[in-house]
């Protein structure tokens, strides 16, 4: 195609530098030309920053005005848009983006594991790559990929596994959808299909909704001393394919007949939540029939991201199990 990509920056480490001793890696707002200078040579692209913050500093406001500049980048002709993040919480960036994004033309989430000052930084190669899938026909249609170590992942598969490893991220559970290469993606797996966006643009703030662990004979009495207004909606990441003991029951079965939307995933890395294998006291099967949703294939970070999105939107009880339904394992 022959438009110009957009890169869209919310700095992460790929634009952080390091102090003399190599160490205390923070934001520096001279590192972004010289990343784009390193890693496009060339490549004619157009550039905005959009801020200049950790991972761990983003907020929804921020993913909204990333989703704006992106949406009216392709509307201009770009054939796709990169944005750069942090690696600490940007799987759930790219899945709140993915639930969001309404174009054909893909919306590319990359970083970097390395400060850009240290030997062998990985933020140059992989912003290449991501201009790179940005560009790619096959990449059409796909919605938010993200794109590190050589590899595209689907947004809604893609988590961070290592917190050092140059590759550190991993799809489950299929694995990467793709690997990059100069003029296309080569794909590994067909994809499957993507559920409907939702519409419009994430709130500026999302509701309050808590993630609370579920463990050894944890009875989630934590919710007893939280006010209404901090429990609009709960997610559980529970044990196996969606457990909690069952000292827990009756505090989630009480949220539950109150309205409050109770949905449990699984603390396990790969599997997602049953509906069926298992019916005793805390499990999927009680769980379901007091009302509880169950997460699927979405891990507890993710499930939160997508309740609190329906929340924001007005969503209720049947609105919330059919999206969740999308996941489903």
């Amino acid at each position: 195609m022959s438009g110009v990509v957009t890169v869209l920056s919310l700095g992460g480490t790929i634009f952080m530098t390091q102090d003399a001793a190599g160490q205390r890696a923070a934001p520096d707002d001279d590192a972004g030309a010289r990343l784009l200078a390193a890693a496009l040579g060339g490549t004619p692209i157009a550039s905005r920053a959009l801020a200049n913050t950790s991972s761990s500093d983003i907020r929804p406001h921020h993913l909204r005005d990333a989703l704006e500049a992106a949406r009216r980048a392709v509307d201009e002709g770009a054939p796709g848009v990169v944005l750069t993040h942090g690696t600490d919480t940007l799987e759930e960036s790219a899945f709140l983006l993915d639930r969001y994004w309404d174009r054909e033309e893909p919306l590319v989430v990359t970083g970097a594991m390395r400060p850009a000052s240290e030997l062998g930084a990985d933020g140059p190669a992989n912003l290449r790559d991501a201009v790179r899938t940005a560009r790619a026909p096959s990449a059409r249609g796909l919605g938010v990929l993200v794109v590190l170590d050589g590899h595209a992942h689907r947004a809604g598969e893609v988590a961070k596994v290592s917190s050092r490893s140059v590759a550190a991220f991993a799809s489950a559970p299929s694995g990467p959808l793709a690997i990059v290469e100069a003029q296309d993606l080569r794909l590994l797996h067909r994809p499957l299909p993507r559920p409907a966006p939702l519409p419009g643009a994430p709130a500026a703030a999302l509701p309050r909704v808590p993630l609370l662990t579920a463990g050894m004979d944890e009875d989630l009495s934590l919710l007893d001393h939280l006010p209404p207004g901090e429990r609009i909606g709960l997610v559980v990441a529970g044990v196996g394919m969606g457990h909690v003991s069952p000292a827990a029951m009756p505090r989630l079965r009480r949220l539950i007949d109150e309205g409050t939307p109770v949905v449990v995933a699984t603390r396990i890395p790969s599997g997602g939540t049953s509906t069926h294998h298992y019916a005793y006291p805390g499990s999927e099967v009680d769980l379901l029939e007091s009302g509880a949703v169950m997460a699927g294939l979405l891990p507890p970070a993710k499930s939160r991201l997508l309740l609190q999105a329906l929340l924001a939107d007005g969503a209720g009880r049947e609105r919330i199990r059919a999206a969740f339904a999308d996941y489903a394992s």
